[in-house]
């Protein structure tokens, strides 16, 4: 039981500095907020994690190591390059849904004054997961299950509908008046991209047997 509790309080730690770092930047997180809205005390933070600098480079590893599992759970699995497709896209939507600083920090650490290691994180881990699912772009298209399209602007252009949606939500629930992180709001965001996605990607989307999204009802006005 010890063992376990050990890792559930492991694992609040790292989501506190997860928010902390991607609201304050490294510079800026403090131990003691940190472990505050984790429901520990500081001594128990530097218990876990020894310094902030661990515990920030704990925060990049875990979320490389769950993208990691997302895309080792896909890749070699031989199935239909489209349902590959679904399966990848909406895994990040929901690795994203996870880890909803994800966009920001990865943003901010290329500014930081230590950024080598996480330099380092994107150059080993990031950029053989991005060659990969270009790669599998290319051979797709090759194949003729999917349109000619520049594999560099999809992948950055992917990226960007899935990130934003949930790194700029302060902005965007300023935007459109609603609370975007309803579970409701994001489950139909997350099937109208991969309806935007595949309707894009696919020269005969009718045919492929894509479920109609209902249109949403028309915003009432403010007075």
């Amino acid at each position: 039981m010890a063992q376990i509790n050990g890792k559930e309080t492991r694992e609040r730690i790292l989501d506190s500095a997860e928010a902390a770092f991607a609201d304050d930047g490294f510079g800026g997180a403090r131990i003691s907020r940190i472990a505050k809205r984790a429901g520990v005390t500081g001594a128990m933070v530097h218990y876990y994690f020894g310094t902030k600098e661990v515990l920030h480079r704990a925060v990049l590893d875990r979320m490389v190591a769950d993208l990691l599992e997302l895309v080792a759970g896909i890749a070699p699995k031989p199935i239909d390059p489209v349902e590959k497709l679904q399966r990848f896209f909406l895994g990040f939507f929901d690795y994203n849904a996870r880890h909803r600083n994800f966009s920001r920090l990865t943003s901010m650490e290329t500014g930081h004054d230590n950024r080598d290691y996480f330099l380092n994180l994107v150059r080993t881990y990031f950029r053989p997961q991005y060659d990969l699912a270009r790669d599998f772009f290319l051979r797709g298209m090759a194949a003729g299950v999917f349109r000619q399209v520049d594999p560099d602007h999809l992948l950055t252009a992917i990226w960007g509908m899935i990130t934003a949606y949930f790194s700029d939500s302060p902005f965007l629930e300023v935007l459109i008046g609603e609370t975007v992180m309803k579970r409701d709001l994001v489950r139909k965001r997350r099937e109208m991209l991969m309806d935007m996605i595949l309707r894009m990607l696919l020269r005969d989307p009718d045919s492929a047997g894509l479920p109609v999204l209902d249109a949403p009802p028309p915003r009432k006005k403010k007075k």
